[in-house]
């Protein structure tokens, strides 16, 4: 997984499914993979809403992938 080998990820989802992917990141040993949650859905949605999502995560993706 890129996280154990030194490149920062951050795994994108919905608030949904937030306890499922905490259990499985401490599963992997990796209990603070940073996650950019958004509302439920992801998929069926259309462009403005997947821009509208993106925005929202973008605080969230750039503060996993930059820290130290």
């Amino acid at each position: 997984m890129l996280e154990q080998r030194g490149v920062p990820t951050v795994v994108m989802g919905t608030f949904e499914f937030e306890t499922l992917a905490r259990l499985e990141a401490r599963n992997r040993g990796i209990e603070a993979l940073p996650l950019a949650l958004v509302p439920h859905p992801l998929g069926g949605i259309g462009e403005d809403e997947v821009v509208r999502k993106a925005d929202l995560a973008l605080e969230a993706v750039l503060k996993g992938v930059t820290r130290t």
